[in-house]
């Protein structure tokens, strides 16, 4: 679904906040790729927009007897597919009585502190005057501010969103005694790893990753090495072709798709490239490892190993099997040129 970033560009804003009763308060955020009804849903997707470096807060339901922040987090590197056993928190969710696995979001996060005096839901009601005109000045600059952390109504005291992750705008800080967390020094940015650049045709924020790049070369590495071992020889092509590996075995040529997880992979993103080169060419083979694992090392690199590959030879992905996850949109004649900005 499409995310109304009003954020963007905005350095100051890099703050979340998670509403949650896990026990596990402060642990990686995780959340369904889709809703109950099998939708998008912005509350679960809105965790792919934390960078690393962003602080998440925490907001309780019930630790403290109430609704409170309780600590914050901080975001470590980019989101990860992977599953989950859920059920949704609504009223239909609860209904159902039922646990599945589906595909899911993990965003991996580090230090959790506990606020020595928790933001208790009592203290948010005293502000609610400062949160509506905060969130009034915010609209003046901005148009609609989405997903905010807090639901007004002319009908009940102020409340914690009913949702699971939402936008904490920075103005919203020292209203409720945040001021600490201000300007707090954010992770240094993370480098590529070394050696060859990831293909193109990625989303820059996973591409550009510590954690997405070592997933996907670790990826490409097995995939030749089991290439190799059936005699091919294999060149990477990733870089500028719509396919990772050209495995090539007397007359026999195929081009390798390869795609890694650190989850149970039960789909694969795919580009319009990547979806066309498979249709086009018969002997083309899409290579996946998921259940691949990381560590973080001190000088802030990411070494991925083990995994549980399989092979789909001859393979072209058929239009019942793809889902369309984003459009590129053809603007149209040009109607009011506002012109250069200063």
């Amino acid at each position: 679904m499409q995310i109304r970033d009003w954020w963007s560009g905005h350095t100051s804003e890099r703050y979340w906040m998670e509403i949650t009763d896990r026990h596990d308060v402060g642990a990686d955020l995780f959340a369904p790729t889709l809703d109950g009804g099998g939708r998008p849903y912005w509350g679960y997707e809105l965790i792919t927009h934390v960078r690393p470096g962003d602080v998440v807060l925490h907001w309780h339901k019930t630790m403290y007897g109430e609704g409170a922040v309780v600590g914050w987090s901080r975001a470590t590197g980019a989101y990860e597919d992977t599953d989950i056993s859920w059920q949704a928190r609504g009223t239909v969710g609860r209904a159902s009585g039922n646990l599945h696995s589906r595909p899911a979001w993990r965003m991996p996060l580090e230090g959790f502190v506990f606020l020595a005096r928790p933001v208790m839901d009592s203290d948010v009601r005293k502000v609610e005057t400062q949160l509506r005109v905060a969130k009034a000045h915010l609209e003046a600059s901005h148009g609609n501010v989405s997903y905010f952390p807090f639901a007004f109504s002319d009908k009940r005291p102020i409340r914690a969103s009913q949702t699971y992750f939402v936008k904490m705008p920075a103005s919203l800080l020292s209203i409720l005694g945040l001021d600490d967390l201000v300007g707090t020094p954010s992770l240094p940015a993370a480098k590529p790893s070394p050696g060859r650049s990831p293909k193109a045709g990625k989303s820059g924020y996973i591409a550009d990753s510590v954690v997405r790049s070592a997933i996907e070369w670790r990826a490409v590495a097995v995939a030749t090495r089991w290439y190799e071992g059936q005699g091919y020889a294999c060149e990477y092509t990733g870089a500028n072709k719509p396919y990772d590996i050209v495995a090539t075995q007397g007359s026999d040529v195929r081009r390798v798709e390869v795609k890694g997880s650190s989850g149970k992979a039960e789909t694969v993103e795919l580009t319009a490239g990547e979806v066309k080169n498979a249709g086009a060419f018969d002997a083309t083979d899409l290579f996946v490892v998921d259940g691949i694992t990381y560590a973080r090392l001190e000088n802030g690199s990411v070494e991925a190993s083990g995994g549980f590959s399989r092979r789909y030879a001859d393979w072209a992905p058929t239009e019942t099997a793809l889902e369309v996850t984003r459009y590129r949109y053809m603007l149209p004649p040009l109607s009011d040129d506002l012109g250069e900005l200063d």
